[in-house]
């Protein structure tokens, strides 16, 4: 059987029906996303609004509540309207962006999370909506924190570390300025980084302590930190890996419950990124399978020689079950 690594060598060999292909497919990928009217405008659209609240936080400016609830709104509708690409739209765009002021991105891709686990966990719209609106405010104590440490590119001291879980507190202060948020938003910004088994911070409180928002948050949050480059970390994690990293922490930082919900929904293979299938054969997911995220329609890029197919061709792994992704490929592969 022809290994991986004679694949991935033979298309660093010919750049011409290699690596210059995969990326070229991605970039096209990216510009054919760009050109969907209706969910990237929800997207950009709750982006722009989230960073203008968080900049008239951080001048000390009193905000009207009712700018984040329709951002919320605009993310749960498109949740309902076109879930699968929303979600997918979190890992396409920010593998183009640059990682300086990310905590506005950082925001609105964590309550996208959290709608979707709000949509999982069968909550009401209101409930789901309320949730939404506290995930994009949960990191405002950010905003307090000197940008020189936020933008550091190398690793942090323990004196940084300290500074930086000062934020839930400073997140509680400048609540005060933002207006007519559901009752949760405050544990929600103090919580988040609280763990079910203590060793969170700022109270190290445990189980039934912290508040259900702020244990989907917790999880939410960090997958798409994970998933997404910092200033002192470029590259990120795939969401395989991120889901896995989720999956070892159930029971002692995330709540076991939760974390078998958050897998019912989110896909380690997005649309648009690259897979191993365990017959050899390296292809783009093209379609997530509803109820199934570990089985999407893969279209084939190179077969089991490193060759691109003579036509094209789909693997759907919903119905093949004999085949299945064997690994995620990085972008450091493509």
């Amino acid at each position: 059987m022809v290994r991986l690594s004679d694949i991935l060598r033979k298309a660093e060999e010919s750049k011409s029906q290699g690596k210059e292909n995969i990326v070229t497919e991605a970039v096209k990928l990216k510009k054919e996303m760009e050109s969907l009217p209706g969910t990237k405008k929800i997207y950009e659209d709750v982006i722009v609004r989230i960073k203008t609240v968080q900049s008239d936080i951080r001048a000390g400016n009193v905000v009207d509540g009712k700018e984040i609830f329709a951002a919320a709104r605009k993310i749960v509708g498109g949740l309902r309207t076109n879930y699968d690409m929303l979600l997918s739209l979190l890992n396409i765009f920010t593998s183009f962006e640059e990682t300086e002021d990310f905590h506005h991105r950082h925001s609105v891709n964590s309550a996208i999370l959290a709608a979707s686990l709000g949509f999982a966990l069968e909550y009401k719209n209101s409930m789901i909506v309320d949730l939404c609106v506290c995930a994009l405010v949960h990191d405002i104590g950010m905003l307090k924190i000197p940008q020189e440490i936020i933008n550091k590119t190398s690793k942090l001291s323990k004196e940084d570390e300290k500074l930086i879980e000062t934020h839930p507190g400073y997140g509680l202060e400048l609540l005060e300025n933002v207006k007519d948020l559901p009752d949760e938003a405050g544990d929600v910004i103090y919580q988040h980084h609280e763990r079910v088994d203590g060793k969170g911070y700022p109270e190290g409180k445990t189980g039934e302590q912290i508040s259900e928002f702020s244990k989907v948050v917790a999880i939410t949050e960090v997958y798409e930190a994970l998933t997404h480059p910092r200033p002192y970390r470029k590259e990120k994690v795939t969401p395989y890996e991120g889901v896995k990293m989720i999956v070892e922490q159930a029971g002692t930082f995330f709540e076991s419950r939760l974390v078998k919900v958050f897998l019912t929904f989110i896909t380690p293979y997005p649309l648009g990124s690259f897979v191993l299938i365990n017959n050899n054969e390296i292809g783009r997911v093209v379609k997530i399978n509803k109820g199934l995220p570990l089985r999407p329609l893969v279209e084939i890029y190179y077969d089991s020689e490193g060759k691109p197919p003579d036509k094209p061709k789909n693997i759907d792994l919903a119905k093949s079950p004999v085949l299945y992704i064997e690994k995620a490929l990085a972008e450091s592969y493509l």
